[in-house]
């Protein structure tokens, strides 16, 4: 769904309930846990919440939930009402969910878009050099969850501060998997097969450094929904390449997608252009290398069941 129309929606659900209901549950608190650059102003935030947002209105025994969206005022400015505009606001609609295991929290997540909302000619979003700008006189970015519902008013969660600090890093220092890694005999990982592949299995962030290290190694057939497993992964895709301008399918063309944990998964495209299945427990950024033998370019299809 487009993020305006989206939006409107949310202030649309709050304005026209004249004498709404109350939702009689406690402010949400939530917690930062991480911010990713994915393209120009465009940003993947996730954060842990001790109610499920997606569901909140459902899980009391109510319907009607609109939509559940996180704005983060760039400006300082205090007001995280539904009807009231954030100049300067980084905003999104929370869509992903999940449950913590061992835990009674949920880690949310939101790939939300950083906009000037001073600027009305089409192009008010706010490029990462600007942002940086606007970010570094600030220690933390104040943050709020609203969900609107018909027939309630708006329900908010407490205040999430995320530090200025890893939103600075996230675009500065993105966390890119290295090509290759290299390991001695005594630090790699027991397997039968002498040359099994080695993959990232979990990040750590170094404050002092300002960015992700590697933080565990294990093989990469302990990935989950790693090879024919990935049919059944929560999250699965096939992507589509094109050649050319024209934008057409390019058949057979070889490829190798690397994963976000530094995979290599390499593959011949099938007639109409699409690769093998990509599967993952979470939302994950991927590159594309094609065989430079092909005037081809790269391009992402989202998440999906089935493909055309």
């Amino acid at each position: 769904m487009n993020l305006r129309i989206a939006k409107w929606l949310l202030m649309g659900g709050f304005l026209l309930c004249s004498s709404c209901l109350h939702l009689n549950v406690p402010p949400a608190r939530l917690e930062f846990v991480s911010i990713n650059h994915e393209n120009y102003s465009s940003y993947d935030l996730r954060f842990t919440s001790d109610r499920n947002l997606i569901d909140l209105y459902e899980d009391h025994g109510r319907r009607g939930q609109i939509g559940t969206w996180i704005k983060c005022s760039l400006n300082g400015d205090p007001d995280f009402s539904v009807e009231h505009e954030i100049v300067l606001e980084a905003s999104g609609i929370v869509s992903g969910m999940r449950l913590i295991e061992g835990d009674r929290r949920y880690e949310m997540f939101a790939n939300i878009s950083v906009e000037n909302h001073a600027i009305n000619d089409g192009r008010n979003y706010i490029r990462p050099v600007e942002l940086v700008q606007i970010l570094k006189p600030q220690e933390y970015i104040p943050c709020k969850v609203a969900i609107t519902a018909f027939p309630f008013v708006a329900y908010y969660s407490k205040v999430m501060y995320m530090p200025a600090s890893r939103f600075i890093a996230a675009i500065e220092n993105p966390r890119v998997a290295p090509p290759r890694i290299s390991l001695k005999q005594s630090d790699q990982p027991r397997s039968l097969l002498p040359s099994a592949s080695v993959c990232i299995v979990r990040w750590r962030y170094e404050l002092a450094l300002g960015y992700d290290q590697i933080d565990s190694l294990g093989l990469c057939s302990d990935v989950p929904y790693a090879g024919m497993l990935a049919s059944f992964a929560p999250s699965k895709t096939k992507l589509r390449i094109v050649s050319g301008s024209e934008e057409t399918p390019a058949p057979f063309a070889a490829y190798t997608i690397i994963r976000g944990d530094g995979r290599l998964e390499p593959g011949i495209t099938d007639e109409k252009g699409r690769t093998h299945e990509v599967g993952s427990i979470e939302n994950e950024t991927l590159r594309v290398i094609i065989n430079k033998n092909l005037d081809v370019v790269e391009r992402w299809t989202p998440w999906t069941d089935s493909v055309p």
